[in-house]
């Protein structure tokens, strides 16, 4: 009389094994005493009443009469249709809450993208010079970037704070802007880093902006590769760094005023950018 595969499937919405058998046997006689579902299920008499209180309490059954109680289960359209609009309730509590766990995991503390190609990097660089609100720091060691960026540099340097330190003196004389040194730190890490000839691995050009995202042009075997880091979360401990080690270069008269940037047969644009924090 006991189907399997019926007993499966209402142990699948949560019944137990001697929940699911009373089950089928009262959905089958539609009404019947505890001594009768003994008889008919074969679970020990000490575990029926047991069964059919907690049959009871979920509403799949309902008892009537004394001496003996009668059994007999809630008609089965009502029952499902409580058991779909519970489970709906309960899935769509269940799929907030995840939801809620999701919206609570904090976001990566730094997320980093490699930029492969010319023109990648080439606008990742202008549009940080443009965006930029408070201050730019640039490293620089390459005086074809300080040609190529030389204007963008200059109309930053018009709005923010622009420190660009460089890494040789002579670069100086064709920078757009007034130009700084690093103290040893920057220099021995940045521009001249143990075992870089080893490695094949030279810096070219680094920015970080408003001290919250950073952007790094390396040479690697010959091939240049960015690196463009938002939110940088040493880009703040870094720029005080820098900020802090960093002198002016004082540049030739001549190359002052009258210098021009190589390739460009452009005049150089010198805004002074000695500001105080604004």
């Amino acid at each position: 009389m006991i189907d399997d595969s019926l007993l499966s499937q209402l142990k699948g919405i949560g019944m137990s094994e001697y929940e699911a058998k009373v089950y089928v046997i009262l959905s089958a006689l539609r009404v019947a005493s505890a001594r009768e579902i003994h008889e008919q299920t074969k679970i020990p008499r000490g575990r029926i009443y047991e069964t059919l209180g907690t049959l009871t309490r979920k509403g799949f059954i309902v008892s009537s009469g004394k001496s003996p109680v009668r059994y007999s289960p809630v008609d089965a359209t009502q029952t499902f249709e409580r058991l779909k609009r519970e489970s709906v309730t309960s899935l769509a509590g269940l799929f907030r809450r995840l939801k809620t766990l999701e919206t609570e995991t904090p976001e990566p503390l730094m997320q980093g993208y490699k930029l492969y190609t010319d023109w990648t990097r080439d606008n990742q660089i202008r549009m940080m010079l443009k965006r930029a609100k408070s201050e730019i720091i640039l490293l620089c060691n390459d005086e074809e970037f300080l040609r190529k960026y030389g204007d963008d540099i200059a109309r930053a340097a018009k709005r923010v704070v622009v420190y660009l330190v460089i890494g040789r003196k002579e670069l100086a004389e064709s920078a757009p802007v007034k130009c700084y040194m690093g103290g040893s730190d920057i220099e021995a890490s940045l521009f001249c880093p143990e075992g870089g000839e080893n490695n094949g691995l030279l810096l070219k050009l680094v920015v970080v902006a408003d001290r919250g995202e950073s952007l790094s042009i390396l040479e690697e075997n010959g091939r240049l590769m960015g690196i463009f880091i938002c939110p940088d979360m040493y880009a703040g401990y870094l720029s005080r760094k820098f900020v802090q080690e960093i002198q002016p270069v004082e540049r030739s008269h001549k190359g002052a005023r009258k210098g021009k940037l190589p390739g460009t047969g452009k005049p150089k644009l010198c805004p002074e950018i000695y500001r105080l924090n604004s």
